[in-house]
């Protein structure tokens, strides 16, 4: 079976989190990874393929953000689920970049495709809802490293949607190589 997601040639370079920038002295700044800045530079040095993570605020916003709290890479803390979609709008990452919408990294880069890894079971539903409002259901794989959030995901799909290996099964195929 093929999927649009994966019509382009092998290899496929994969912009993971947008890709890193590099700073005023030319270093590798890791601290904007999964801000639309980023996002942007991979597509400038011609990325077609991004890779970003998801966490749903407790009102059902999609934010693409790998941690679960905003601790670690934001001026704000507390945890994603827990928060408002206002309140998590108000934090910075790296005190400076905005956390983008899923919805809005979809809408801006509409030739793009993105690998999703869904982080939290609280992120599924607001997903199928995001890939609904933007017809991007043949431009994403979505993956977790959640067997059981994977699944819940996949039966929940409503079209066909690229989607990666849980760890239940690399296990197995590696199991059966």
């Amino acid at each position: 079976m093929t999927h649009r997601y994966l019509d382009t040639p092998a290899p496929i370079a994969l912009a993971h989190r947008g890709g890193w920038l590099k700073d005023e002295t030319g270093a590798v700044d890791t601290a904007l990874g999964n801000t639309a800045v980023a996002f942007q530079h991979a597509v400038d040095l011609g990325y077609r393929y991004l890779e970003t993570d998801v966490h749903a605020t407790a009102d059902g916003v999609l934010l693409a953000f790998h941690d679960p709290t905003l601790d670690r890479a934001t001026d704000r803390s507390g945890r994603i689920a827990a928060l408002t979609y206002a309140e998590a709008a108000r934090a910075r990452v790296a005190g400076r970049e905005p956390i983008p919408l899923l919805e809005d990294l979809l809408g801006s880069w509409p030739d793009m495709r993105l690998n999703i890894d869904i982080k939290s079971d609280e992120a599924v539903v607001p997903l199928i809802q995001a890939l609904r409002r933007t017809e991007a259901w043949d431009r994403v794989c979505v993956g977790s490293f959640d067997q059981r959030r994977l699944n819940r995901a996949r039966r929940l799909f409503e079209r066909p949607v690229a989607t990666s290996c849980g760890p239940l099964e690399v296990a197995r195929l590696r199991a059966a190589s």
